[in-house]
């Protein structure tokens, strides 16, 4: 389980006493202890019988700090010009004070906070929000037909819906955007729009911001610079941000309507990014390939 220290990442060591110990060892060891690289970890105070460390990263896993108090004690004790005395503790605050649990009780809280993490993704990754897109939908030009059907869909198959309104044509506040739904705990963030080869479309690069490695495949491919088409062709994309899985699909209803039924089955079926999407760009590409056909024939 993986566990936010919520910037609180010192660990105070007392009752410890040091002489001409060589505080780089002593970072080192600790890091080994926790089973984290050495550079992660730093000495930042030394005073009377008191080491502080800082442990410079944001997450740590649950099973490298649980109850590793005398482990760590006991690896210092050997540094050379360390001792740990017998009153000796590891303090801290947060998240990392589970590092002086009882080591008897490990297991056992171990196994508690992975029962915990399972039970918090299962309740995150069906809560979900839809963010419709585009200047025409916000002046009302049309009707957003995509939310309510998106919603009431994954409602029917247990997921808790929400809309979240319409995004602008603006880059920098769609990411604003899906990054706030990324932090309010939403495990599945879907807009519609916004993918095609316009200067107004931004959806695919907003979620590429907040997750590089992004699937973006193409659903169709033309020349840039071609009338309005400033870009080679229309793409959709999944991304993964911590526990939130966000797509952004077309923006015609049909489309959705395809679309939507493969998203749920990838779903409930814990697909990847890179495969789920694949499957919808199969599934909308097919869509055009008819077309197409049907144009060519008639």
């Amino acid at each position: 389980m993986e566990l936010d220290l919520l910037q609180k990442t010192e660990l105070w060591i007392t009752g410890i006493e040091l002489q001409g110990a060589n505080l780089n060892e002593i970072a080192a060891v600790t890091a080994r202890v926790l089973g984290l690289p050495a550079e992660a970890v730093m000495v930042v105070d030394v005073r009377d019988r008191v080491v502080v460390l800082d442990i410079m990263r944001r997450t740590v896993m649950a099973e490298q700090i649980v109850g590793r108090e005398k482990e760590l004690l006991s690896a210092l004790n050997r540094v050379p010009g360390v001792r740990a005395t017998s009153s000796a503790a590891v303090h801290a605050r947060g998240i990392l004070g589970l590092i002086a649990a009882d080591a008897e009780q490990r297991e056992e809280l171990l196994e508690r906070s992975t029962r915990l993490a399972q039970q918090v993704r299962a309740g995150v990754a069906r809560r979900g929000v839809v963010f419709a897109s585009g200047r025409e939908v916000q002046e009302g030009l049309i009707e957003d037909t995509n939310s309510p059907y998106l919603i009431g869909l994954f409602e029917q198959h247990g997921y808790r819906m929400r809309f979240g309104g319409i995004l602008p044509d603006d880059l920098d506040l769609i990411t604003g955007r899906l990054r706030s739904a990324v932090a309010d705990g939403y495990g599945l963030v879907i807009t519609t729009g916004g993918v095609g080869a316009e200067d107004k479309d931004w959806m695919v690069e907003s979620i590429s911001r907040l997750d590089p490695a992004a699937a973006t495949p193409w659903i169709l491919h033309f020349h840039a610079g071609k009338g309005r088409h400033l870009k080679d062709g229309v793409r959709i994309a999944v991304g993964q941000v911590e526990l939130t899985t966000l797509v952004a699909l077309p923006g015609p209803h049909d489309e959705v309507r395809l679309a939507a039924p493969v998203l749920l089955e990838a779903l409930e079926a814990g697909w990847g990014k890179e495969i789920l999407a694949g499957a919808l760009a199969r599934v909308l590409r097919e869509k055009w390939r008819r077309a197409m056909v049907h144009e060519h024939h008639g």
